[in-house]
């Protein structure tokens, strides 16, 4: 399993992460992958096809071509999928590889 160290984010807020006036630095795989879900595709010029939205799936009735596109992202990002399931709530197993 690789640490992935970045800037963090408040998960409340989405601002930069301060600490006595600095930013704050950690493993943020758990940011990376809100990150994938919550953007749209387009929302990361550089890389348009990028993010799930998956506010875009909440509303189907089969929740199989969001569990599709998740793995999608997040493999073609760099992790690791073990689990991907959307029962009452989602569950997702990942790593960065």
């Amino acid at each position: 399993m690789l640490e992935m160290i970045d800037i963090l984010t408040d998960p409340d807020t989405g601002d930069l992460a301060c600490k006595k006036g600095d930013l704050v630095t950690g493993e943020a795989t758990l940011q990376h992958q809100r990150d994938l879900l919550e953007g749209f595709p387009s929302n990361y010029k550089q890389f348009p096809a990028t993010c799930v939205g998956i506010e875009g799936y909440l509303l189907d009735e089969d929740k199989t071509e969001m569990l599709r596109e998740i793995r999608r992202q997040f493999v073609k990002d760099g992790m690791e999928v073990t689990k991907v399931e959307f029962t009452n709530k989602l569950i997702i197993r990942a790593q960065y590889q």
